[in-house]
């Protein structure tokens, strides 16, 4: 695994040590706990889209506290709109869906590395529903890369992804961290919205609150196939 087995998406980096592959996983697992609301606009690829609903080309998203969320596209006009605010809370909606007892990130506190990313996450409520185009969960919160907490050096299991490459970049005039990723063959526990096995070139921009704009697969999901 150490050795990549398609062509580099940076051949001139060097390769990163542990300490910058644990700080970009640390990333990787911050997105709910740097960002509350935001406004992104994102380039949907034609494969992905949604025609029907007016969900292709660049749109504007506007998001708050995975609860409520409006799309437009380039013209301005709304195209997608939800909000689960008032979400039912009754006996039969508690006994059928586990949504009903997980908090936002907002209500728990993670374990921190030194510099404030997220060392070892808890359950978290997740979008349940509120996107209108499945990938953007892995965009938005990609701790698929990542994992929950880091793998313990003495269990057969290991990180979810390998980094063959970590290079800073500026995007859209920001500071970002992108990754040259590759997902192991023993993912299979629980819904994945990642192919195991294949590559994945990953933008982790800074996840801040106001306005920024996002490539159509800033978070590891624009797949490169493996040629091993």
């Amino acid at each position: 695994m150490d050795v990549p087995s398609a062509p580099l998406y940076f051949p001139g980096s060097p390769e990163p040590d542990s300490i910058a592959r644990r700080r970009f996983r640390a990333l990787a697992r911050s997105a709910p706990w740097l960002s509350t609301s935001l406004k992104v606009e994102i380039d949907i690829p034609d494969e992905l889209g949604d025609p029907g609903r007016g969900l292709t080309g660049t749109v504007t998203a506007k998001i708050r506290q995975r609860e409520g969320i409006a799309v437009h596209n380039a013209a301005g006009a709304l195209v997608f709109q939800k909000e689960t605010f008032s979400a039912q809370r009754s006996r039969d909606y508690v006994a059928a869906t586990n949504a009903s007892w997980k908090l936002p990130s907002t209500l728990i506190t993670p374990v921190y590395t030194t510099d404030h990313l997220v060392l070892r996450r808890p359950e978290i409520a997740g979008f349940d529903g509120l996107l209108p185009l499945e990938y953007w969960a892995a965009v938005l919160d990609p701790v698929e890369i990542a994992g929950t907490e880091p793998a313990a050096q003495d269990l057969a299991f290991d990180h979810p992804t390998y980094i063959h490459e970590l290079s800073e970049i500026m995007h859209e005039g920001r500071p970002a961290l992108a990754a040259g990723a590759q997902f192991r063959a023993h993912i299979s526990s629980g819904p994945c919205r990642f192919r195991a096995g294949s590559r994945w070139h990953a933008h982790a921009a800074g996840f801040g609150s106001g306005h920024r704009r996002l490539p159509s697969a800033p978070a590891a999901v624009r797949p490169r196939s493996s040629r091993t």
